[in-house]
């Protein structure tokens, strides 16, 4: 088929710089995981696709519910997601996806026998979806379309109304997501569940912290380059503050460190200290960011001044916390117009300070709990049909 020739030419181009990006950043790209050469033993495994990290903690919820119920396997495609993988969903098998060719993927599922794939968010392989939906339900889950996406499958919609074809189910977040998802697949194989994130958001590693009882605490969740400039000067604005930094790539670290240490601040780094004292706290660990919010008097989440679309923003709402965001927040509209009156939009330096002094002094009662175990009803009544 076309696509597949197309595939392993663009593959076999970009592979060897895919192989030395992964090496400069300290990740494992395994060609011998990409191309299925290893023997190994499995049945019945419930196997779940994710992307990437943001993926894998949008599953945790459904993996501690399934994990004593069935055997677990979990693929995922970047080897960033693979360490932490590895590192956090330790009772479930990880592998690295097979390259999308139809003879590696028949050999994955001959060799792990699941008993369904399913797919969390926007992946799209097409020889993955089509060779596992002969023998097994494919399932998405969370499923959405971006805007941009949108604009490019309607371009090919004869080759992607083909992909959208092979699902069983299809699990989407909100009514606006089925109606995109629509154009490609019968409306009949689209169920609304609800954000998963709302779910997986609850889900967190504990810790323990002192802080000054003379200090108020802003935690900035998922932030860029440009965002943590903003905030280092509005620091310096304020008095009795402590800022915690949660950069979205701990890739950034050194980067991030230069810059707090170029502004002039003391700083101390979560995985060494938990007796807080410094002006800024870096988070030099992934997994703790939602826990962190427990601590917070006013709250920012990242990749929104930052024209990436937005994070997170639940991990905060479920803490009590109101949130600041910039203008940029398109991937997370859903939820801001569910939770707008807790949610401050700022366009500029001062309005991101005139919010964080607002916000510093407000008391915040959000209950979504009822809300939170709907949506997780909806998932779990769903996939069962299919899990058998």
């Amino acid at each position: 088929m076309i696509y597949s020739f197309l595939y392993s030419l663009v593959m076999l181009i970009v592979l060897p710089f895919i192989k030395i990006k992964s090496q400069i950043k300290g990740f494992d790209f395994s060609l011998k995981e990409r191309f299925v050469l290893y023997k190994d033993k499995g049945d019945s495994y419930i196997w779940f696709h994710c992307a990437s990290v943001g993926e894998l903690n949008t599953l945790k919820p459904l993996y501690e519910y399934y994990k004593d119920k069935y055997k677990i396997l979990i693929t995922v495609f970047s080897p960033r997601g693979k360490k932490y993988a590895i590192e956090n969903f330790k009772e479930a098998k990880i592998r690295e996806l097979p390259f999308d060719l139809g003879f590696l993927v028949k050999r994955f599922l001959n060799i792990y026998k699941p008993k369904a794939l399913i797919i969390v968010e926007e992946e799209l392989w097409y020889n993955l979806i089509k060779t596992s939906s002969k023998k097994i339900p494919v399932i998405s889950i969370n499923a959405r379309i971006s805007p941009s996406s949108f604009k490019f499958y309607k371009k090919f919609s004869f080759f992607f109304r083909k992909v959208f074809n092979y699902f069983s189910l299809i699990l989407a977040r909100t009514k606006e997501d089925k109606d995109i998802i629509s154009y490609f697949v019968n409306e009949e194989k689209i169920k609304v569940c609800g954000d998963l994130k709302f779910v997986s958001s609850l889900n967190s590693k504990d810790i323990n912290l002192t802080f000054p009882t003379d200090k108020k605490i802003i935690v900035a969740g998922s932030t860029y380059k440009i965002e943590e400039e903003m905030l280092l000067d509005i620091l310096k604005k304020l008095d009795n503050i402590i800022l915690v930094l949660a950069p979205r790539h701990l890739e950034r670290l050194q980067e991030l460190e230069n810059l707090v240490r170029e502004k002039g601040f003391n700083y101390q780094f979560l995985s060494k200290s938990k007796d807080i004292k410094e002006k800024v706290l870096i988070v030099d660990k992934m997994g703790y960011l939602s826990s962190l919010y427990n601590y917070a008097d006013a709250t920012f989440v990242g990749g929104t001044i930052e024209n990436i679309g937005g994070h997170n923003i639940l991990e905060a709402l479920l803490k009590n916390k109101p949130v600041i965001i910039g203008k940029n927040y398109q991937k997370i509209k859903p939820i801001y117009e569910q939770f707008k009156e807790y949610i401050t939009i700022v366009n500029s330096k001062e309005e991101l300070l005139n919010a964080i002094k607002e916000n510093l002094s407000k008391k915040t009662d959000i209950n979504i709990q009822e809300k939170i175990d709907k949506i997780f009803k909806c998932y779990i009544q769903n996939l069962e049909k299919y899990i058998k």
